[in-house]
């Protein structure tokens, strides 16, 4: 009887995860002239530094860690000739199930304080 019950959860667990496709996400700092760090992406921390040009790690979002799809905005701290400024994007940027999702900050990006 035990092994029944074994037997089901094991099923019942592999069929949840089989359900579930992580999806990775990225930024990349294309602002000219800052050097931008503490950034993340709502609450996942996806980078400690980045200059003009560099990318972080691709960081895996899975079950365990958000619900996909999850949509947040991008945060950082942008520095510059001695001055450091909190910023935030006003857009929100959003993973799927099993999608690779590349941020790309520019002089464009719109942000806020």
């Amino acid at each position: 009887m035990k092994t029944k019950y074994i037997i089901a959860f094991a099923a019942c667990l592999v069929l949840f995860t089989a359900c579930h496709k992580p999806g990775t996400v990225q930024v990349k700092n294309d602002i000219s002239g800052v050097k931008i760090r503490d950034v993340r992406w709502g609450d996942i921390y996806l980078a400690g530094e980045l200059l003009p040009g560099q990318s972080s790690d691709k960081y895996t979002v899975d079950w365990f860690t958000d619900d996909l799809p999850a949509t947040y905005k991008v945060s950082f701290v942008m520095t510059a000739n001695n001055q450091q400024v909190y910023l935030e994007t006003t857009e929100e940027f959003t993973l799927d199930e099993d999608d690779e999702l590349l941020i790309v900050l520019d002089d464009k990006t719109k942000v806020k304080n």
